[in-house]
């Protein structure tokens, strides 16, 4: 998949029009996810919220389960963000991160209805690249394919616990609501914040206000198709 963002967001600052487009490659569980890992790692490590391991490798059980899937952003043959999604829901109990520390809260939205659940986790981005204006608009591109790849899945709600300092971004460019606060996630000792956003609703007002975040059914369509093979894959 090359992506061509409709916008750059912060694109008065800096020279991230210029370094577009990055190729976007989608990982089913058993795919080769090496590079991911090691993104994973060192972001996670500069962000100083990991210990130092000496494989250089951050992934866990989520990561091999079949409804898992993962997004890869590549620019100049390099890995530069990543991004997991770990498919959910009535019908796949216990597939999601989030489902330990946030059983109550996910099992009132499947209670309410919402039987396909997905959750964006393992977010990562270069920690070499300084320039804010780059960075925003590949934290977005990344995003912006977990939507569409989780329309083409046909998911009702998308979720997402990020560190609490993150949550305004996500509140804001994207849509998300806070369901739950915490005092960490999973092996992470930060404050966290449990989002979600209901993919299917309509809001207008804001898709107008963050163009950046719109997609075309041809693009679902595409997406649907990359989906399903990396599910084949997956199964074979």
């Amino acid at each position: 998949m090359i992506f061509h963002p409709p916008l750059v967001l912060d694109s008065n600052a800096g020279d991230a029009a210029k370094n577009f487009p990055i190729s976007l490659r989608i990982y089913s569980s058993t795919s080769d996810k090496t590079e991911l890992y090691r993104l994973r790692y060192r972001a996670f490590r500069a962000a100083g919220w990991i210990a130092e391991n000496e494989h250089g490798v951050l992934s866990d059980d989520y990561d091999v389960l079949p409804s898992t899937f993962a997004v890869g952003a590549f620019h100049a043959g390099q890995c530069i963000g990543s991004l997991r999604l770990a498919m959910g829901g009535a019908q796949a109990r216990g597939a999601m991160p989030c489902e330990i520390p946030f059983a109550s809260e996910v099992a009132e939205l499947v209670a309410a209805g919402s039987s396909r659940l997905v959750e964006f986790s393992r977010m990562a981005v270069e920690p070499a690249l300084t320039n804010n204006s780059f960075r925003t608009t590949l934290y977005a591109s990344l995003v912006r394919a977990g939507f569409i790849l989780t329309a083409a899945a046909d998911v009702d709600v998308v979720l997402v616990a990020v560190h609490r300092k993150f949550s305004p971004f996500y509140q804001a460019m994207c849509g998300f609501k806070v369901i739950a606060k915490s005092d960490g996630y999973g092996d992470i000792s930060e404050p966290t914040h449990f989002l979600g956003r209901a993919l299917g609703e309509l809001d207008a007002r804001r898709r107008q206000r963050n163009a950046f975040f719109t997609f075309s059914p041809e693009e679902i369509e595409r997406a649907r198709h990359t989906l399903g093979a990396a599910r084949v894959q997956a199964a074979a």
